[in-house]
Parts: structure tokens; sequence; C-alpha cells
């Protein structure tokens, strides 16, 4: 989005600046001393996710479909009256032939 308007990224960057957390400013106070911030927009970014991920460690672990225990909580919140077809096929001993 930053990209789509014409500002320079020292403006991108002060408007961030406003808005980060006060834990990640405080993080990132080191940089601002030694005038060692980034110069542009996507070094900047990324220097904001790699302290974002050290700073709140519990909320950078995130997987896009959420962890392994979720999975076993959702086959178990799954109808008890549903058929599970490859069981039934597992105890009945069938062993399904395709034609070629």
């Amino acid at each position: 989005m930053a990209r789509i308007v014409n500002y320079s990224d020292e403006v991108h960057i002060d408007k961030m600046k406003e808005v980060i957390p006060d834990k990640l400013q405080n993080a990132l106070v080191i940089y601002e001393i030694t005038n060692q911030y980034p110069k542009t927009w996507d070094n900047y970014l990324k220097l904001l996710m790699q302290a974002y991920k050290v700073l709140y460690l519990d909320k950078a672990q995130g997987t896009i479909f959420g962890p392994e225990a979720n999975v076993e909580k959702s086959r178990e919140k799954k109808d008890p009256d549903a058929m599970e077809i490859d069981e039934i096929h597992k105890k009945k001993g069938k062993n399904l032939r395709y034609c070629q």
C-alpha cells in the first residue's frame, strides 16, 4: 500500500514510528541513537518484523492452518454418527481393485 502513494520512504517510516507499540519503539531506540535506522521502507519493515518476532515470540509463532493440536481438536468435534468410509473398508478387509 505504501508503494501506491507517492510519498518518500522517510514519510512512511515517520508515520510508522508513531503507531508501533512502545515496547517495539524501546527495542529500536539504539538505531535512533546511532542514526542507523534503515533508510528504505522495505528495510525498515524487515527490521520491525525481526524485532517484533523477538519481542512477541508467542504471537509470532503461529502457523497458517494452526498448530497440530487444533487438528486433533477438530477431529474430536466431528459428528459421532458420521460414517468413516476408510475405517469401514479396513474393518471388512475389502481390497478394492481398479480397472486399468
